[in-house]
Order: structure tokens, then C-alpha cells, then sequence
């Protein structure tokens, strides 16, 4: 691997092509170096022959197995940031990415300014969140704050609900006991103040946790 980390290269991996050629073009033009991939075994490739300066994903979109890859790739690719972009985000999901260690967020509807000073900001090490999702972490009122009392555990035991799974195919799938999950179920409905599934799913739905196409009843 090439041992000089090339001063503001910048490698974008997203999947929407309009989206990534108007980044390239945008930090291009402000004198940063670009390259782009557009799958995950794409962008771990070019990692394993490439050091960069900073990263730029769209999580949602881009063929990640879970959040945890993000967190990976921050901790073996010496450390570059990552600075999340993303077509929308909720309350939920900046808090699953700072528990993953992403404290750059920005959103594509943010204007010219917004975007490069995040791209800036990020590439010092620092907390960078565009207005806009600053916006949104003010917001500390209905049910996504109360969401915001479950752990990361509580939040997929949720989803996995959400997809019809019984509690012991959720253990199996987990590869824990039925006790365990028995146990995460009564802390969520505990925590959310919910006594049903149903009234879960839609406390769910309301607070940005899963989509309404994702709730199978």
C-alpha cells in the first residue's frame, strides 16, 4: 500500500450516478482529488492499493451489509473520516452512526457551501453536521425521541420484528438464546411505553425506525 496519504484525495462511494458526478465535479473544481466506486467490494478494493483523505458514502444507498462496515472502515483504513451524504436521515439513524463512530453527516438537498464546508470540516478531524441535520437534532420532541432510548440491540430486534420473524427464528437468526431476545422485547415495549406488536410496529413506522413497505403482518 502506498505509504504517502495524497493531501485532499477524496474517494466518493455512492451508487446514483448523477449524484456522484455532480460531487466529483463540485470538490473537483474546489481542488481536491477524486475518484469514485460504486459497490462495496469496489470500494474495498481500492482501499487495499490506495490511502485517502477522506471518505464520502451515501450509507443508505450503497451496498453495505450493516453499519458496522462503515465503523470497519474507519478503523482499518488508518483512520480516514467518513463523511456521510445522504438523500434524507432520521433521528434514529444519526444516532446508530455516532454509536458507529460517523460524526459527519450532510444531506444532498444541503447547498454548495453547506457540502464543502462539511468536506472541510471533516477533513480536520472534526464533528462535522450540515444545518440541516442540525435541524433534525433539535428536533427532541414525539417518537423518535422516545426511540432514541433503545440501544443499537433493541433497534435491529425491532426490524427484525418488523419483517414477521418469530422470537425463536429472531434467536436463531441472532445466534442467541430465546430467553435473550424474550428479554429485549420486554425492554422494548418497556422503554416505548408499547403492550403489542402491532402498536409497536407502528411506534416503529412513526419513529423513523423501519418504512411502512418493511412491516410484513
Amino acid at each position: 500500500m502506498n505509504n504517502m496519504k495524497q493531501k485532499g484525495s477524496i474517494l466518493i462511494a455512492d451508487t446514483q450516478f448523477l449524484t456522484t458526478e455532480a460531487l466529483r465535479s463540485l470538490l473537483t473544481e474546489d481542488g481536491y482529488q477524486v475518484t469514485t466506486v460504486s459497490a462495496r467490494a469496489e470500494l474495498l478494493e481500492y482501499l487495499q492499493k490506495h490511502e485517502v483523505s477522506l471518505i464520502v458514502t451515501d450509507y443508505i444507498l450503497f451496498d453495505f451489509r450493516s453499519i458496522n462496515d462503515l465503523r470497519e472502515l474507519g478503523e482499518l483504513h488508518d483512520g480516514s473520516p467518513i463523511l456521510v451524504i445522504s438523500n434524507s436521515v432520521n433521528q434514529m439513524q444519526i444516532k446508530e452512526l455516532n454509536n458507529a463512530g460517523i460524526r459527519n453527516i450532510a444531506l444532498k438537498t444541503d447547498d454548495r457551501i453547506e457540502l464543502l464546508q462539511a468536506v472541510k470540516t471533516a477533513l480536520k478531524g472534526k464533528k462535522a453536521y450540515s444545518g440541516s441535520v442540525l435541524d433534525i437534532l433539535l428536533k427532541q420532541d414525539g417518537p423518535a425521541e422516545d426511540a432514541c432510548l433503545l440501544t443499537t440491540s433493541e433497534i435491529e430486534i425491532v426490524r427484525l420484528i418488523s419483517t414477521g420473524l418469530t422470537t425463536k427464528e429472531i434467536a436463531v437468526k441472532k445466534h442467541v438464546s430465546f430467553h435473550t431476545v424474550m428479554t429485549h422485547r420486554k425492554n422494548i415495549f418497556r422503554k416505548l411505553g408499547v403492550s403489542s406488536s402491532p402498536e409497536l410496529m407502528m411506534f416503529a413506522i412513526k419513529a423513523g425506525l423501519i418504512d411502512n413497505i418493511e412491516y410484513h403482518i
